[in-house]
C-alpha cells in the first residue's frame, strides 16, 4: 500500500493533535509543527505530498509556504484550514496557487475527499511535468515511445546526406523535424530555406524556386534569385510537397536528377548542390496511383522516410509539451500554472490540430487568463468542456440540453451570465450554505469561491450551518472519529 504523507502545520496545540488523530486514524503518514520556520526545517528532510496549514498564525501566516516552495520543481500540494470563512481569504489562498480550502471545524467527511483528490492528481501529473532543466533531443519535446524511435531515425537521416520525405499530418511539426535533420547534418553551416508549396499559385512559386530574370514577365523589374540558388550547399525544405502542379513537378525533378535548372525567362541553365526535404500531410502513395503525382519523383524524394506520429498517438508528451509552450508564451517576470484540472482536460483532449492547436491553445489561455493559474475554462477546446462546467441542474432534476438558452422573459443570455443566475439562485435557496450549494452545483468549494469572486457574487459571512467556533476546543467529538 503506498504511503500518503501529509505535514500538519498548526500553532493551537489542542487543534494541532485533534487534526493528526483524525489523519492517522485514516491510515495517513503524519508529521506536524507549530510555525512556518519549522514546517520548513522539517520538509527539508523529510518531504511530504500534502501540507495541510492553518492560514493565520503568527508570526507568519501559513500563505508564506506557498512563496518559500515556489520556487522548488517538486511542490507540496497546500490545502489551507481556517475558522474565519471569509470569501476574501478564501480567494487569497486559491490565488496564490493552494489546492483547496476548508473551514474550521474539520469534518471527516468534507476534508477526506479533499485529500483523496488531492493525492489523485499528484499521482496523475507527478510523471508528466517537464523538467525544466530537461533538454530533448534535437530541440524536439517528448520522450514517449513514438518519439524516442524518431530520434533515432532523425539521428540516422542527418549522418546521411540523401533525400529526405517527412510524411504527418498538419500541425506534426514537420518543419520542426526538417530543421533538426539539417542542423546536425554536414550542411549545418549552410542555408536552411522553407518554403510552402500549397501557399503559392504555380507562377510564383515557380519564381520562388528557380528565380528570374529581368523582364521575364509583367512586374519582373530586376533578376530574382530563386530559393535553390539561397539553399545553395545547404537544405532546402519544401513543405506540401503534394500540392505542386505537374509542370513543376518536372521541372523539381531534373534539379533534383541533374542539379541544374533555369531561371524563369533565362536560357542558360545554373547548378546548384542542394539537400532536399519534402514533406506533406497528403498520401502520396495513393496520388501516384491515381495519376497525380508523378512516380519518379516521388521516389526520388522518399530515399529517406520519416512519419511523424499524431499528437493524439503519444498522449505522455501533451504535458510536456504544453509546459513548454507555458514557458514560451508567460510575459517575462510572470508566473502561470496549470490546474490539476486543466492537465485532465489537456489530456483528454483529441488534439486534432496536433502541437500546433496545442500551441495556440496554450497562449490563447495564458492571454485569457485571470491570475496565475490556468483553468480549464481559460481554454477554447469545444463546447462540451464548456457546457461540462457551466450547465448545472439541481439534484433529481434532469439535464435537457436546450437549443437556445434563454431567460424567463425569453431573452437570449450568454453562458456565463446564465452560470451566474443560476449560482445565485442556488446560494439563496440553500440559505447561504456554501458546502450545500457546491453539492447541488456540481462542483468543489474552491471552484465555488472562484466563480463567485469572477461573477462577483456575496457568498454570504457566515459558514453554513456553523456557530462561531469554540477557540479552546474547535473541534465537536464526533469530528475526530
Amino acid at each position: 500500500m503506498e504511503t500518503k504523507r501529509i505535514l500538519v502545520v498548526e500553532d493551537d496545540e489542542i487543534t494541532r493533535i485533534l487534526v493528526i488523530k483524525m489523519l492517522e486514524n485514516a491510515h495517513y503518514e503524519v508529521f506536524s509543527a507549530s510555525s512556518v520556520p519549522e514546517a520548513l526545517n522539517l520538509f527539508s528532510v523529510q518531504p511530504v505530498e500534502v501540507i495541510l496549514t492553518d492560514i493565520e498564525m503568527k508570526p507568519y501566516r501559513g500563505v508564506e509556504l506557498l512563496h518559500k516552495f515556489d520556487e522548488l520543481k517538486q511542490k507540496p500540494t497546500l490545502i489551507f484550514m481556517t475558522s474565519k470563512g471569509s470569501l476574501s481569504t478564501a480567494v487569497e489562498t486559491l490565488a496564490e496557487g493552494a489546492f483547496e480550502y476548508v473551514g474550521k471545524p474539520l469534518e471527516p467527511q468534507v476534508l477526506f475527499p479533499i485529500l483523496d483528490r488531492a493525492f489523485l492528481e499528484r499521482k496523475k501529473t507527478q510523471d508528466l511535468i517537464l523538467q525544466e532543466n530537461h533538454v530533448p533531443d534535437f530541440g524536439l519535446i517528448g520522450r514517449s515511445p513514438k518519439m524516442v524511435e524518431l530520434y533515432k531515425n532523425v539521428a540516422r537521416a542527418a549522418l546521411s546526406d540523401s533525400n529526405v520525405f517527412i510524411w504527418g499530418e498538419s500541425g506534426t511539426g514537420k518543419e520542426l523535424v526538417a530543421k533538426a535533420i539539417h542542423e546536425n547534418s554536414i550542411r549545418k553551416e549552410n542555408r536552411f530555406v522553407t518554403v510552402n508549396c500549397g501557399a503559392l499559385t504555380e507562377t510564383l512559386l515557380e519564381s520562388e524556386l528557380f528565380g528570374h530574370i529581368k523582364g521575364a514577365f509583367t512586374g519582373a523589374i530586376f533578376n530574382k534569385r530563386g530559393l535553390f540558388e539561397e539553399a545553395n550547399g545547404g537544405t532546402l525544405f519544401l513543405d506540401e510537397i503534394g500540392d505542386i502542379s505537374p509542370g513543376l513537378q518536372v521541372k523539381l525533378l531534373r534539379v533534383i536528377q541533374e542539379g541544374e535548372f533555369k531561371p524563369v525567362g533565362s536560357v542558360e541553365n545554373r547548378r546548384v548542390n542542394v539537400r532536399i526535404i519534402a514533406a506533406t500531410h497528403r498520401n502520396l502513395f495513393k496520388m501516384v496511383q491515381e495519376e497525380k503525382f508523378r512516380e519518379d519523383l516521388f521516389y526520388r524524394l522518399k530515399v529517406l522516410t520519416l512519419q511523424l506520429p499524431a499528437l493524439r498517438e503519444r498522449p505522455e508528451d501533451i504535458i510536456p509539451l504544453a509546459s513548454y509552450f507555458l514557458k514560451k508564451k508567460t510575459p517575462l517576470g510572470k508566473k502561470c500554472f496549470f490546474s490539476g484540472k486543466t492537465v485532465s482536460l489537456l489530456m483528454n483532449h483529441s488534439w486534432p490540430g496536433n502541437i500546433r492547436e496545442l500551441e495556440h491553445a496554450v497562449e490563447r489561455a495564458v492571454a485569457m487568463r485571470q491570475g496565475e493559474v490556468l483553468y480549464p475554462e481559460d481554454f477554447a477546446l469545444g463546447d462540451s468542456h464548456f457546457m461540462e462546467e457551466a450547465v448545472i441542474c439541481e439534484p433529481h432534476q434532469p439535464l435537457t440540453p436546450p437549443m437556445i438558452l434563454r431567460s424567463q422573459e425569453d431573452t437570449l443570455l450568454s453562458l456565463e451570465e446564465l452560470e451566474k443566475q443560476h449560482i445565485v439562485k442556488v446560494i439563496k435557496r440553500t440559505h447561504f450554505n456554501k458546502t450545500r450549494a457546491a453539492q447541488i452545483l456540481g462542483i468543489d468549494r474552491a471552484t465555488l469561491y472562484r466563480k463567485a469572486e469572477r461573477y462577483q457574487i456575496t457568498l454570504g459571512e457566515k459558514e453554513e450551518s456553523e456557530t462561531q467556533p469554540n477557540q479552546e476546543n474547535p473541534f465537536p467529538e464526533t469530528a475526530v472519529h
